[in-house]
């Protein structure tokens, strides 16, 4: 017997039983009971010295009497007892908030117990006198949001307005934002500090407030109009490819046709949804929309081989071999964001095919020579002028300026003769004029048929019939080169 009443006390144990029992110290919880002859010899066995050192020993590991930290009684307690107790004071106390009692384990609240347990000895400990029975000793509560939201969700959700998610819709010609609205909720930090407050008063009923909060939406505004600007932005390119050459552009208005887009609150951006049934019925006649022929591009150019004017735009064939699991692939690109669509077949680049013209104008023939790429493509006859101020300068000259039709001579804007002006005629409406030398150049003649060798009919012109002085017109546009010669 006297060994167990001696055995030492593990003191590094926060939760060990002490040699001593605890309420041995609560002054006053028990009367002094009338003790046996056999305890007293017991008693008598066991040293004054053991039984002081295990009064010593308890003194240092136990809580003061009297110390309550949030509502829960820790005098006499080691820490790792009082850090229990604590603990289950928060999870057991019953709050009512919003009309609902819920207990506090039910709304997520809790302590850092031990740490609560260590300050209250630290300030308290048993063999200070001093520091016997002190106010209640607040520890700030902290509540698990998600937990709490659950329980109130369900026992009180007028609490609660839902946010509303930012969403991308398409709009007549482009994709446009539809803006977020926040929502509303339990404060619940507001509500962690009146229940630390009431625990600490040792409220046995607990009644809150509970103050609202913002709560914003899991997809923002900003996120929907960095989304629409990303698919806006590619309207331009949108289209179906073979390599890196557009073989038919797609409008976005199609393109929506083919695609749900709904937010994501998990990732906070969006996804898209593609109809493949859809996608499928506009992909039918592909190959027909497609496919094409290669043109060659056709410049006209002067003997310094400098491109003077495009005749005919380049397009290059385009070839669609299959369109298998093209639905699919399109599904897929959509859902990434992409809205270039990438087909399988071939291109054919167009060739450019360079003409050099140039126009010689014989006047002992009574011709004009039309030359392309040194292939003589025309000839025509004329008429020129009769020699002297109205005479056909020769030499090598460039077309400089076109008309399709023009007064010449003295005349008004009506085409009627003007007295005294600079010439003494006045021709009006005269067709299709290509100058080349000041004001002499090739025209459309209405007023004679009189084209050939010696026909002198012009005042320095070149007259051709209406039909070839067109052809010269789109024939020598602006930089052909133009000899006159006898």
């Amino acid at each position: 017997m006297t060994d167990l009443a001696t055995k030492p006390i593990d003191s590094a144990d926060d939760g060990a039983t002490t040699a001593l029992d605890a309420a041995a110290f609560d002054a006053g919880a028990h009367e002094p009971e009338k003790r046996s002859r056999k305890g007293l010899w017991l008693g008598l066995g066991i040293p004054a010295g053991l039984i002081a050192a295990g009064a010593a020993v308890a003194a240092a590991i136990l809580i003061a009497p009297g110390v309550v930290v949030a509502g829960a009684p820790v005098g006499f307690h080691t820490v790792g007892t009082a850090a229990d107790a604590i603990a289950k004071r928060v999870a057991d106390a019953e709050v009512t908030v919003g009309g609902v009692t819920l207990t506090g384990a039910e709304i997520g609240a809790s302590v850092d117990a031990k740490a609560a347990a260590e300050q209250a000895f630290s300030e308290h400990p048993l063999w200070n006198v001093g520091a016997w029975n002190p106010e209640g000793i607040e520890a700030p509560v902290t509540i698990d949001a998600e937990v709490a939201t659950e329980a109130l969700e369900t026992a009180a959700p007028e609490l609660f307005v839902e946010p509303v998610d930012a969403q991308v819709v398409f709009e007549s010609t482009a994709y446009v934002t539809v803006p977020a609205e926040p929502g509303s909720g339990p404060d619940f930090d507001a509500l962690a500090a009146d229940l630390s407050a009431a625990l600490a008063a040792g409220d046995d009923a607990i009644s809150v407030e509970v103050g609202t909060v913002e709560v914003p939406a899991a997809v923002t505004t900003a996120a929907a109009d960095e989304f629409a600007a990303a698919l806006n932005a590619q309207a331009a390119d949108a289209g179906f490819y073979l390599g890196d050459k557009r073989a038919e552009e797609l409008p976005l208005q199609t393109i929506a046709g083919w695609t749900t887009i709904e937010a994501d609150p998990a990732t906070g951006g969006f996804v898209v949804t593609a109809d493949t049934a859809k996608i499928e019925q506009s992909i039918t006649d592909l190959p027909e929309r497609v496919n094409q022929d290669v043109v060659d591009e056709k410049v006209v150019t002067n003997s310094a081989g400098t491109h003077l004017r495009v005749i005919q735009e380049g397009q290059d064939g385009f070839g669609i071999t299959s369109t298998d699991g093209l639905a699919d692939q399109i599904a897929a690109s959509l859902q990434e964001g992409d809205l270039r669509f990438e087909l399988e077949g071939e291109v054919v680049p167009y060739q450019t095919q360079e003409l050099f013209r140039r126009v010689v104008v014989d006047k002992s023939d009574g011709m004009t020579y039309s030359y392309e790429n040194g292939q003589l493509v025309r000839s025509d006859p004329i008429a020129l002028g009769p020699g002297g101020i109205y005479g056909t300068q020769n030499g090598n000259f460039t077309v400089y300026g076109q008309l399709t039709i023009q007064h010449m001579g003295s005349c008004d804007a009506n085409g009627n003769f003007v007295p005294g002006g600079k010439f003494d005629y006045c021709t009006g409406n005269v067709p299709w004029v290509t100058y080349f030398n000041g004001d002499q150049g090739f025209h459309g003649t209405y007023w004679h048929s009189n084209f050939g060798p010696g026909a002198r009919m012009s005042h320095g012109c070149v007259n051709m019939t209406i039909e070839a002085a067109k052809f010269m017109y789109y024939f020598a546009q602006t930089g052909t080169e133009v000899t006159v010669q006898n």
